[in-house]
């Protein structure tokens, strides 16, 4: 649109609009209106200028828009409905054609600010640039308070003598223009005085921004305001209006801090009212020895306590505006991300840039101490605990012997280990050592040697049963158990043994040939498990005696008169008997006597050789053979037994 200056008074401006006509291009026709905004009427006043009853009913005039549409007789008002350039051209019949150019600006809302002044007043700054001139209605009924040009200044101000709320419409106009264009509409309250204005929230972006938040209120012009390394000196950085959030920009908060405070400006006394100052932080992290060292450097002008926000959560609040924090509560190569928040009065926040690094330590950690086991078949399984000050990578578990040097035979993550090449009688002890987050190689883990479980049994079956003392435990054993089965696995006794390592089992048994021991241990630090032993299985000897001679004469006395193999945990014995040639002269499978017959005929004296196939208790099956003689004779010495 065209741009001019105000030309005359407002009145003046408006008595010549409302008589003005506007000729055509060669005179014959004139119209109310040649500019406007869309939608704009045009109305044809006369279109006899220079002639005598043209255009009417008996000589009509064929007039033509320009927009596109049909050209229609005798059409003297038309409406335009769209922006742009238009001919509008009228046809008289004996004189030919006569045009005017009609311009339909874009109906525009002038665009404008409103600002709260104290005492009731109002200051409006017109922001549109589209028309010549601007009128300012500033309760919005009607009568034009202030008209003012189209200039690099477009201000006025009112006072409305009490508090309430009011509509303020301005509207735009150009020069020869119809004065039909929409009015912007905005609400004001008149207050007596203005709100002291807030920072919520100051967050640092990056290395080089930050943003302000803030609550506005409506109409309120703000100027921001900041200092560098300093909450008390500040000077003007940027005008606000209308806006709830600005970024700053091109700053180094890696080396410095800032801090802003925000006034409510009023543009009519151009005094301000300030709000509290937030101040950024110029924090740094340093990752140390056991220790993530936080040190910051803001104002504490107004703050209330100062929060630690690590890995997005709420660590810490201290009280007051302090500037360094030691975070020892750290577990290594474990990232730990920081940031420092202020909390001021009133509610205000500023909050740091997040700093992030990986802890370490280069601190030894503790031995494992505490190592059950548990002999199983195969194998053995070890369990343990360990100091929980310390996070572990992996385990390693060494096997070897003592005084012979160890060596490692598996990693592992967790507290237990099963070693399935395990065997009592290999006699391997174990240690376990670990690795723990930032690589730091543990004290050597204590001795650790299984309960290895023996026994001897002796020519009258009697059981030693013998184990070494349990090693894997700082504070030892309490007391050991032993627990005696029998062949099927049934419970026969428990027996608690104190600290004995030796137990001799001596009870009669004509019953049970095989028995099964296991030794448990009992640690004196309440909360580890139990230690175990292999399940030792002992078989008792079947233990074979027999006669030498026997006297099958019917003399007696009836012990003598018989031959029978004899002996404990036999389930069958298979008895022959052969003469000097060779001959079996005797066969039975029930180990019933041999009364020295052959099918019922008495043998003769002399010596005959036995072969007893035997199955005991235990399922074993073996041979054992001898000689026997028989005797006849009166008066003969006793006859002898031998035990095999």
């Amino acid at each position: 649109m065209k741009k001019a200056s105000f030309i005359g008074l407002f009145f003046l401006f408006t008595a010549v609009s409302a008589h003005a006509q506007y000729l055509s291009r060669l005179g014959r026709f004139s119209v109310d209106e040649i500019k406007g905004c869309a939608p704009l009427t045009v109305t044809i006043l006369d279109a006899n200028l220079i002639t005598t009853g043209q255009c009417t009913a008996g000589f009509p005039c064929l007039m033509t828009s320009g927009d596109g549409s049909a050209a229609q007789q005798n059409q003297f008002i038309i409406t335009y409905t769209q922006p742009g350039t238009y001919t509008l051209s009228v046809l008289y019949q004996n004189i030919g054609a006569d045009d005017i150019q009609i311009t339909v600006d874009p109906n525009i809302q002038p665009a404008f600010e409103v600002y709260t002044c104290s005492g009731f007043q109002t200051s409006i700054k017109i922001t549109d640039k589209t028309y010549d001139q601007y009128f300012i209605d500033f309760n919005n009924d009607g009568t034009v308070e202030t008209a003012i040009p189209n200039s690099n200044n477009q201000t006025a101000s009112h006072n409305y003598g009490g508090a309430g709320t009011y509509n303020i419409s301005v509207r735009g106009r150009d020069v020869n223009s119809a004065n039909n264009c929409a009015a912007q509409v905005q609400s004001f309250t008149a207050l007596p005085v203005l709100p002291v204005p807030q920072i919520n929230t100051l967050t640092v972006l990056n290395n080089t921004s930050l943003q302000l938040d803030f609550t506005p209120q409506a109409n309120i012009q703000y100027k921001l305001e900041i200092g560098i390394n300093s909450g008390t000196v500040f000077q003007q950085f940027q005008t606000l209006y209308g806006v709830n959030t600005v970024t700053v920009p091109n700053l180094q908060t890696e080396n410095n801090f800032y801090c802003f405070r925000l006034s409510a400006f009023d543009p009519c006394t151009n005094t301000n009212t300030y709000s509290a100052p937030v101040c950024s932080h110029n924090f740094d992290l340093a990752i140390e020895n056991g220790n993530n060292r936080l040190t910051w450097a803001t104002a504490s002008v107004g703050v209330l306590n100062t929060e630690i926000i690590r890995n997005n959560s709420s660590y810490t609040t201290i009280p007051g505006s302090p500037n360094q924090l030691n975070d020892v509560d750290v577990v290594c190569k474990t990232n730990y991300c920081y940031q420092v928040i202020n909390h001021y009065a009133g509610g205000g926040r500023s909050i740091s840039l997040e700093k992030c690094g990986d802890a370490f330590t280069t601190v030894t950690p503790a031995a494992v101490t505490n190592v059950s086991a548990q002999v199983g078949s195969p194998g053995v399984q070890l369990s343990w605990q360990q100091d929980p000050g310390f996070s572990v990578a992996q385990y390693s578990v060494l096997r070897g012997q003592p005084g012979a040097g160890f060596s490692a035979i598996a990693q592992t993550p967790v507290r237990n280990f099963a070693d399935p090449d395990y065997t009592p009688e290999s006699g391997n002890c174990y240690r376990i050592n670990y690795t723990d987050l930032c690589d730091n190689v543990s004290i050597q883990g204590i001795l650790v040697c299984p309960i290895r479980l023996s026994a001897t049994v002796d020519n009258e079956n009697v059981i030693t049963v013998r184990w070494n003392g349990f090693k894997g435990w700082q504070s030892g054993v309490a007391n050991y158990q032993l627990q005696k089965f029998d062949k099927s696995g049934g419970l026969m006794a428990t027996l608690n043994l104190g600290t004995d390592t030796v137990w001799v089992d001596d009870q009669p048994d004509e019953v049970n040939q095989v028995l099964q021991y296991v030794v448990t241990a009992h640690p004196v630090q309440v909360g580890l498990p139990n230690s175990v032993s292999n399940r030792l299985v002992v078989t008792r000897e079947v233990n074979l005696f027999h006669p030498t001679a026997f006297t099958p004469d019917g003399v007696g006395p009836t012990e003598n008169e018989t031959f029978t193999v004899r002996g404990h945990y036999i389930t069958r014995l298979e008895l022959k008997v052969f003469d000097r040639w060779g001959t079996m002269v005797y066969y039975n499978r029930q180990n019933e006597p041999w009364n020295g017959t052959n099918n019922g005929r008495a043998l003769p004296e002399g010596t005959y050789v036995w072969n007893a196939e035997i199955l005991d208790f235990a399922g074993r099956t073996f041979k054992r053979e001898g000689a026997v003689v028989i005797l006849k004779k009166k008066k003969l010495s006793p006859v002898s037994f031998i035990f095999a």
